[in-house]
């Protein structure tokens, strides 16, 4: 996916202010106050796969560029609403070690002031206090980091900046990755009979899968942003078909059980499963589910098609979102596949 590139005039588009729910590893901060500073506010979900990758990228950038001007800020905008709790996003700023601050837009009143549509999204805001750029579905790291140092220069920096690093970016600016969030505002399902919102209705596996889409059967219920099993144990399922990425799947349960995996079918090959997958003596495959959070799944040797299916062991799971990627590459467009 090309990343989306939008360009302010400076002298025009003024930063909204960061009215946030909470403060992380700062007290609360204003861009009012940090005029004379370049700002890089990064809008992000520990929900997001994308966003998790491009926080690494972030945390670099912090480390390198903070005592050259730069002021880093953190926006996370969860999609969800058990996204919010405090707890989960301190522990994830610890994990990862971040340093720099983070607002807590619970709300999402943030991402709305400016007009983010997609996570992980990128402001760099210059030291006017103005909309320098507005960069979202990222995909190359690399022609960010040169907007950046521009920005720098832009802004009267004449020192010496850190060298210009290779992320491993395609030569076009794509990668292949794909997040599909299962919820019936996002159109992710691909089943002719398409949602039954808010209800639990019973859906047939079509056995023909689109990339770009998930399948269902079984008896599921539609929410607004999730997919919640409502059928007997181990007899409904979930199917993402996998065109050469790998497969993470975030997705909680009312208490612990389990969901097997299987690709084509049959039990996952050791090649084939990812960290967060357990094999029994019998040689099957499944991860085990509580609270909400990503689990690695399937890991694509090749630019083979699967389907990869996921199978509660109980109702009461709920399935979020799947998110698909794999190293950048200058293929794209979709493909049909059958199930085997």
């Amino acid at each position: 996916m090309k990343a989306l590139r939008q360009t302010y005039q400076p002298q025009t588009v003024r930063a909204p202010e960061l009215y946030g729910d909470r403060w992380f590893n700062s007290e609360p901060l204003s861009l009012r106050a940090a005029e004379g500073q370049n700002v890089l506010l990064f809008f992000w979900t520990y929900t997001s796969p994308g966003s998790l990758r491009m926080l690494h990228v972030i945390k670099e950038w912090f480390e390198e560029y903070s005592e050259l001007g730069l002021l880093c800020i953190g926006v996370h905008s969860p999609e969800f609403p058990f996204a919010r709790q405090q707890r989960k996003v301190e522990e994830v700023l610890k994990q990862y070690d971040i340093r720099f601050p983070v607002v807590a837009d619970n709300d999402r009143v943030i991402a709305q002031a400016y007009r983010i549509a997609e996570l992980p999204s990128v402001v760099l805001v210059g030291s006017n206090g103005n909309i320098y750029d507005i960069v979202s579905s990222l995909s190359s790291f690399s022609r960010l980091e040169r907007s950046l140092q521009y920005l720098l220069r832009q802004s009267g920096f004449f020192g010496e900046l850190p060298p210009l690093r290779s992320y491993g970016d395609a030569p076009d600016g794509r990668g292949r990755s794909m997040e599909l969030t299962t919820g019936y505002l996002h159109g992710s399902l691909g089943n002719t009979e398409g949602y039954s919102p808010e209800l639990a209705a019973e859906y047939r596996d079509p056995q023909l899968y689109i990339e770009g889409k998930f399948y269902a059967h079984g008896i599921w219920r539609a929410e607004r942003n999730a997919f919640h099993y409502d059928g007997p144990p181990n007899e409904g399922y979930l199917i993402c078909s996998s065109g050469g990425e790998d497969v993470d799947v975030l997705v909680g349960s009312e208490q612990r059980t389990t969901v097997a995996i299987r690709v084509d079918d049959a039990s996952m090959l050791l090649e084939q499963m990812n960290t967060d997958v357990k094999r029994d003596a019998k040689g099957n495959t499944s991860i085990a589910v509580n609270e909400p959070q990503f689990f690695s799944v399937f890991r694509a040797s090749h630019r083979e098609h699967h389907a990869v299916k996921f199978i509660p062991a109980q109702s009461g799971v709920t399935f979020y979102k799947f998110s698909l990627h794999s190293e950048p590459s200058a293929e794209d467009g979709s493909s049909l596949i059958r199930n085997n």
